[in-house]
């Protein structure tokens, strides 16, 4: 870890001493948690860097006073983010189902499954593994969002779809991926290639389809709508982020 967070975080904890040990270290890791997301998001990579992007937030005592009067309303914050930058992902999705034709019962499924289960559990579970490597994360949230995808295998109209847990998996591939910027040229690649897999996967391992030419732009256009969501979720997210608690001192 780098040493400028350390210390910034060793001066917070001192200012929570009136809370319980077990409190302090959780509010600990999650102002670690916020700000190496941040610090990630900015592309920061070196001690410099870091000590800069600390040298903009408020005092380590006067911002351990705030989170000890309002750990609360902190949570409850953590909470209405994650649910809010989910429900983002679950309305474009369900909505695309919807301008498909589809039934509005299982575009409304889709919508809760997808927003709901793997936005929002995605976002609120995020914090546990910030400390891996970037591809550890990436496998991490494939794999957890895989599992919290499982209500979407049932959106359909003959019982459980396992296909379905794929979406889940590549939203959170996404997820992860765009936690900081990408090349262009990798964003646009990513739905074309998930498009290529999710037909070989259906058509050539499954079987439950047949192939047809006019089915690929519309799988396309559905993937291409799960990134464009997933990207304005995870900046809507840092923009609430941003606004809690961690003011710049030029904003006081």
């Amino acid at each position: 870890m780098s040493r400028a967070l350390e210390a910034y975080l060793s001066q917070v904890g001192s200012g929570l001493k009136g809370l319980t040990s077990r409190r302090r270290l959780t509010l600990i890791r999650e102002l670690k948690a916020h700000l190496l997301d941040e610090a990630e998001a900015r592309g920061i990579h070196s001690e410099s860097a870091m000590a800069a992007l600390l040298a903009e937030k408020e005092h380590p005592l006067h911002l351990a006073e705030e989170i000890a009067s309002g750990e609360g309303q902190d949570a409850n914050h953590r909470g209405g983010t994650a649910l809010a930058a989910g429900m983002i992902i679950g309305l474009a999705t369900g909505g695309h189902l919807w301008m498909e034709g589809w039934r509005w019962y299982i575009c409304l499924a889709f919508a809760l499954a997808q927003g709901l289960a793997v936005g929002s559990g995605y976002f609120w579970v995020r914090r546990h593994w910030l400390r891996l490597n970037p591809w550890a994360r990436t496998a991490v949230a494939v794999l957890i969002t895989s599992l919290l995808s499982i209500p979407l295998g049932f959106t359909t109209h003959h019982g459980f779809r396992p296909t379905r847990l794929l979406y889940g998996a590549f939203t959170g591939y996404l997820l992860e991926r765009h936690s900081q910027e990408r090349p262009l040229w990798q964003t646009l690649l990513e739905p074309l290639v998930f498009t290529a897999f999710m037909f070989f996967i259906e058509v050539g391992v499954v079987g439950r389809v047949r192939f047809h030419w006019w089915q690929v732009p519309l799988e396309l256009s559905f993937n291409a709508t799960i990134l464009l969501s997933v990207l304005l979720a995870s900046r809507f997210k840092r923009v609430l982020a941003e606004r809690r608690v961690l003011t710049t001192q030029e904003q006081e």
